[in-house]
């Protein structure tokens, strides 16, 4: 049965194909009628979790075409099972579907939620540009719920992540996306500049769909600043783009831009004809937004054309749907109409309170032009109340906002970013032009030398082979002698080199070894010759508690020597080249353990709480060996640093293509002055412990080399008084 439902659902994924020239709605309608089937009736096909998760998810992803409620329905189903299985891949899917299902539901508020717990997912998982594309989604929900400011918030975020990681398709939509709202706030000059650095982009990539959003972009600016013409020239040209494309949405919104040029230049009956186009081809989508902007601008049409009763019969089907998506922005302009109408009937207590609604929330939005048209229409409607100080002091606010918006400096600034972006188009399509020049002359020219040279090759060979053919060989043996001979030489020269450099290294190696040695050798000797002498000489003397207190200095100094000389033991080995590098799959939370473990009792002796919080997951490729001395030394370093009933733990993390390993404590910290000092042979120093332990010096030396030969990395972050953070990384397995 199993093997029957892979056939079944391999057909139905092929099944595209087959149906390619039939509508998206049709062939979803079929696929989706099929795999239903399957699932309702997955107990006789005896179907396991995982092929359940599928069929649900591609239910889902074909109802997207015709219900979203429906896709809801389907990816809530899918999300539970994977979340029972664990399945993380599904569970993405699952939310990546949810999010998009409620965002076109007009939910915002369930979409930002799904979007942020997809963006948790790939936070955890490091996944920065999957994490990126999350935030995107939440921002494109709170533009299209007019929460313009935490929209630009998580925009922000994305572009950095995506400037980060060079994805520029998404740089170039998060680029439209905050010019949209900069056009919103009036910033009209800032939001040209983005939508122009956005289309230099998508040309870049060759992104049709998105040259063209730019296009809509800066019409969309134009329009604002009653720049029509240049307006209408954008628009047309992404219209074309979208025509050719066959996306339905973006042709119903390009036809409702043109109508709105035409109704700009009073043009009335040619915007209908524009907005009734828009409705026709957008009834297939039955897309609440598009309907509810489509029946308003019918509405404004029929208004300015003095036709009131259908003006206002548009008007109030358009706020049913606004108010049922809760979409702020379009309700503003339609309260404002609404009010607009009722003033040109002369029911102005209407008029007014749909005005200052709309100003309300226009004013809430910051969204500038709209703010501006109700201060005019307001100011009309005091005018012709017979409210003097009102139309003027609403006339007044409307001047200072359009004087805000279309300064000088705003034209000129446009002018010049226009301006500037035509030369650098021209400039690179003329360095194109002259590369390819360049180059053709070049081949034009290096043809000519290769026939000049075969040529004086071939006459000169001709005459001259006559003359020189006997003494022709004769050199050619000279020649290769000659070679051979310089090559013994260099192969000499090389080997002696080599030979210079290795004694050079070994005679720097052998000093800092003697100059361990002779230092940190002797101390620990002297303490115990001077100890050992002093309870032989006058053992009779002491009392029993003085002989145990020489004892245990004695212990100390013997373990500490111990330590140090099994370290010089280690390095010697490592710059002899004898210690052989055994790399395998190694589980850094029981290396961690280990070392915590053999050094439990010295923290206990200072009450120090010793942890590793390392996950068994964790491995890395290297020398276990190895790995285990570094951790040795760099833990033991840390409770030697740290006073009484302090604190030690151990940390690792992943990092894209490796592990971090951190060992922090609450220890003295390292002044600044000997930060520099740290892991190098001939800046070494020592310091004694807060309970006057006494260091090698050379551990962290030994550290530096183990962790470099297994391709990893070493380095501390110190403050004095602060505690320290000693950190390496390792190859992941």
């Amino acid at each position: 049965m199993r093997r029957l439902f892979l056939f079944l659902t391999s057909i139905l994924l092929t099944f595209n194909i087959l149906a390619e020239n039939q509508s998206s709605t049709y062939v979803a309608k079929a696929k989706i009628d099929s795999l239903e089937n399957i699932l309702f009736n997955s107990l006789s096909y005896n179907l396991g979790a995982d092929e359940k998760i599928d069929l649900c998810i591609n239910l889902a992803t074909w109802y997207s075409y015709i219900s979203n409620e429906k896709t809801v329905e389907f990816a809530a189903r899918s999300l539970i099972l994977s979340e029972e299985k664990g399945d993380t891949k599904h569970i993405i899917i699952s939310l990546e579907l949810l999010s998009d299902a409620y965002f076109k539901l007009d939910n915002y508020e369930k979409s930002i939620e799904y979007a942020t717990r997809l963006y948790n997912i790939h936070n955890t998982n490091n996944e920065e540009l999957e994490a990126g594309k999350s935030l995107k989604q939440i921002a494109s929900n709170y533009y299209a719920w007019s929460k313009f400011i935490e929209a630009k918030n998580y925009y922000d975020r994305a572009l950095d992540i995506f400037k980060k990681h060079q994805y520029f398709e998404g740089i170039a939509e998060t680029l439209g996306d905050l010019a949209r709202i900069l056009g919103h706030w009036g910033e009209y000059d800032a939001a040209l500049g983005e939508h122009q650095e956005a289309l230099k982009f998508y040309e870049e990539i060759q992104d049709d769909e998105g040259i063209a959003k730019a296009y809509t972009g800066m019409g969309m600016i134009y329009q604002e600043l009653g720049n029509l013409d240049n307006a209408y020239e954008h628009y047309k040209k992404s219209l074309e783009i979208y025509e050719s494309l066959g996306i339905t949405y973006q042709i119903v919104n390009l036809t409702l831009h043109i109508g709105d040029i035409y109704l700009q230049k009073k043009l009335y009956d040619k915007a209908l004809e524009y907005y009734f186009k828009a409705d026709e081809i957008g009834r297939e989508l039955n897309n609440k937004k598009l309907k509810a902007i489509t029946l308003s601008n019918i509405g404004e049409a029929y208004n300015l054309k003095d036709d009131y009763i259908k003006a206002l019969d548009y008007q109030q089907r358009s706020l049913v749907l606004k108010e049922e998506i809760g979409d702020k922005m379009r309700l503003a302009i339609s309260y404002t109409e609404m009010g607009i109408i009722y003033s040109n009937v002369e029911d102005y207590d209407k008029a007014l309170d749909y005005l200052n609604k709309g100003l309300e929330m226009a004013e809430e939005l910051n969204f500038k032009y709209q703010i501006n048209k109700c201060h005019l229409s307001l100011s009309d409607v005091y005018e012709k109340i017979g409210n003097p100080k009102l139309a003027l002091e609403n006339y007044k606010k409307y001047v200072e906002g359009r004087e805000r918006i279309n300064t000088e400096e705003s034209k000129q600034i446009i002018a010049e970013l226009q301006t500037k972006y035509q030369f650098e188009k021209k400039d690179k399509e003329n360095e194109r032009l002259r590369n390819g020049q360049l180059l053709n002359n070049a081949r034009i020219k290096n043809q000519q030398l290769i026939i000049g040279f075969v040529l004086f090759i071939l006459l000169g060979s001709f005459v001259l082979s006559l003359i020189l053919h006997g003494r022709y060989q004769q050199n050619q043996k000279l020649n290769i002698q000659l070679s051979l001979k310089n090559k013994e030489v260099e192969d000499q020269q090389k080997n002696v080199e080599k030979l210079n450099a290795d004694l050079k290294e070994a005679n720097n190696t052998k000093d800092k070894f003697f100059s361990i040695v002779a230092h940190d050798l002797k101390n620990p000797f002297n303490s115990l010759l001077v100890l050992s002498k002093l309870l032989l000489d006058d053992y009779d003397t002491f009392t029993n508690e003085e002989r145990k207190q020489f004892i245990s200095q004695i212990n100390s100094s013997a373990e500490n020597t111990y330590s140090l000389l099994q370290n010089l033991l280690e390095w010697a080995r490592t710059q002899s080249g004898k210690s052989v590098i055994v790399k395998e799959q190694i589980n850094l939370a029981r290396i961690s353990e280990d070392a915590i473990e053999l050094l439990q009792p010295v923290a206990k002796g200072k009450k120090i709480t010793l942890k590793s919080n390392v996950s068994p997951r964790l491995t890395a490729f290297a020398d276990k060996n190895m790995i285990s001395t570094v951790l040795l030394n760099l833990v033991s370093n840390a409770v030697k640093f740290t006073p009484q009933e302090g604190n030690v733990e151990v940390l690792a993390y992943e990092k894209n293509n490796h592990i971090e390993v951190e060992i922090v404590d609450s220890g003295v910290g390292i002044s600044p002055k000997n930060m520099p000092k740290l892991f190098k042979p001939e800046e070494k120093f020592h310091t004694e412990g807060t309970d006057k332990e006494k260091g090698t010096g050379l551990g962290l030396i030994l550290c530096k080399e183990f962790i470099e030969k297994n391709e990893g990395e070493i380095w501390a972050k110190s403050e004095e008084g602060h505690g320290s953070h000693f950190f390496f990384s390792l190859p992941r397995s």
